[in-house]
């Protein structure tokens, strides 16, 4: 068992359920109602697919952590969270703090712990 990629994994499902969940009211819905042409069903169509991959993000770190091994896939996985992190925190700044959004936080926990189940994990 890789608990580093277990954790990072957790991470992952937390973004997900964040997104889907807290994300909806906060962000999804207010940007939804603002779109008044075709580009809502894009916007739409866009939103549901970071869903879906922090999900599988989530459930391919656990399958990798339970598996024991040190795929590919995970230095990809943890690669992509961490130029989320990156794009967060630049447009953050941009924005007057570090804190104005958030999600560059547990987007960049996620790619740490991931690297981190993929370099020191048994």
């Amino acid at each position: 068992m890789n608990w580093w990629m277990l954790a990072g994994s957790a991470m992952a499902a937390i973004c997900a359920v964040g997104h889907a969940v807290a994300g909806r009211k906060m962000f999804y819905r207010p940007i939804r109602t603002a779109i008044k042409d075709d580009l809502a069903g894009v916007f739409t169509g866009l939103w549901h697919l970071i869903t879906i991959h922090f999900t599988l993000s989530a459930l391919a770190l656990g399958a990798l952590a339970v598996r024991g091994g040190h795929d590919v896939a995970v230095g990809l996985i943890a690669a992509q969270f961490a130029g989320y992190a990156v794009v967060y925190l630049l447009i953050s700044m941009r924005l007057g703090s570090a804190f104005k959004l958030f999600q560059w936080i547990p987007f960049a926990a996620t790619a740490l712990l991931a690297a981190a189940g993929a370099l020191f994990g048994p």
